[in-house]
């Protein structure tokens, strides 16, 4: 026996049937109507995500599952988006007139050498802070620019020697020179000058964005995780530069894994903090350094002996540097990368000749 629905009622169902069956849908549910409506078989979850099967699709989960990426400088996990931004080299000073520094103990990593009369520069590279006074900000030598072109990185300055200037100039270096670009810089600190010239961060990398800088590529350093040894062999680590007012020491800190820096006997204060500075690594490398007219002269380009110095041990290696354009690199005996831990790095740049004592 055949019966029919009566055609009001069905009308009424069909209506219903698509009013509502998004309502139906965003619930999770599947919406299967018939008798004169359709069909709808998208299923879905509550957050709006279509799933495939009982799964996720995978480009999906990875959209919703938020990820974390190695900084390019410290090895620090971070969201991606801080993992990408951009780094800045800043030459500071050191003389007994500059100190104490500001904002160096927010650097990524700074290599410190000698440039004339015994003095001690740094060369402080910038990327997951942005303090916002750094300084004071002296000229650069040959040596620190190989340093800073082999990150790709723009080098904050105020002039330089006319070989390092020259040098600037021939390489197409990413140049960030207070003589031609003085809006960033300012004069302050109660300091005469030349000791008192700053700038920060942020306003830095506002320049070099408007110059192009905005990225630095260059071979990744190899990482590690903090391993601190039970019972640390290396306490104290005291590196010569000339005389007793540019001696650096680094004094282990086993509770935190860190090391402590020390110069001419004193805790190195950081005006912005107010506290010693720390680092994670240090490294110490042996230069060949001679001397023409006042200026020291180094041999950056080539290899030689290196300290590594981490978890209250040491790695003897060496290093290496091929061209300004390759970054300096650190090599065991096997010539594999040595890997720093993660966190940040003083590079103490020794004369070759000069007494290591650890």
């Amino acid at each position: 026996m055949q019966t029919h629905m009566p055609v009001a009622i069905l009308s009424k169902i069909t209506r219903w049937t698509q009013n509502h069956w998004m309502v139906l849908a965003a619930m999770g549910g599947v919406v299967v109507v018939g008798a004169g409506g359709f069909m709808y078989t998208h299923d879905f979850d509550v957050a709006g995500t279509q799933r495939v099967g009982n799964e996720t699709s995978t480009r999906e989960a990875q959209q919703l599952k938020p990820t974390k990426q190695p900084t390019q400088l410290t090895g620090v996990k971070v969201k991606p988006e801080a993992a990408k931004k951009p780094v800045t080299g800043v030459m500071i000073e050191n003389s007994p007139g500059a100190r104490p520094q500001t904002g160096l103990d927010a650097a990524d990593m700074v290599f410190e050498a000698v440039v004339e009369s015994g003095i001690t520069r740094f060369l402080a590279l910038y990327q997951s802070n942005t303090p916002g006074r750094i300084g004071p900000i002296r000229s650069l030598r040959p040596y620190f620019l190989d340093w800073v072109m082999g990150f790709d990185t723009p080098i904050a300055h105020v002039g330089g020697s006319a070989k390092a200037l020259r040098l600037v100039k021939k390489r197409g270096a990413k140049d960030l020179d207070q003589f031609k670009h003085s809006g960033p810089y300012y004069r302050g600190g109660g300091r005469p000058s030349p000791h008192n010239m700053y700038s920060s961060v942020k306003e830095l990398q506002q320049l070099q964005k408007r110059k192009g800088y905005k990225t630095s590529t260059f071979k990744s350093i190899r990482w590690s995780d903090d391993n601190p040894a039970n019972n640390p062999r290396v306490k104290r680590i005291t590196v010569n530069y000339s005389g007793s007012q540019y001696r650096a020491q680094f004094r282990y800190l086993k509770n935190r894994n860190i090391y402590r820096r020390y110069m001419a006997g004193s805790p190195h204060v950081d005006t912005a903090t107010g506290n010693p500075i720390t680092v994670k690594n240090v490294v110490v490398i042996r230069m060949p350094t001679g001397k023409r007219g006042k200026y020291a002269v180094m041999d950056t380009i080539g290899n030689g002996k290196a300290f590594v110095f981490k978890n209250g041990k040491v790695t003897q290696g060496k290093w290496r540097q091929k061209s300004p354009r390759d970054r300096i690199e650190l090599l065991n005996k096997q010539g594999k990368q040595i890997p720093l831990n993660r966190g940040d790095t003083w590079f103490a740049i020794q004369p070759k000749g000069k007494p290591l004592n650890f």
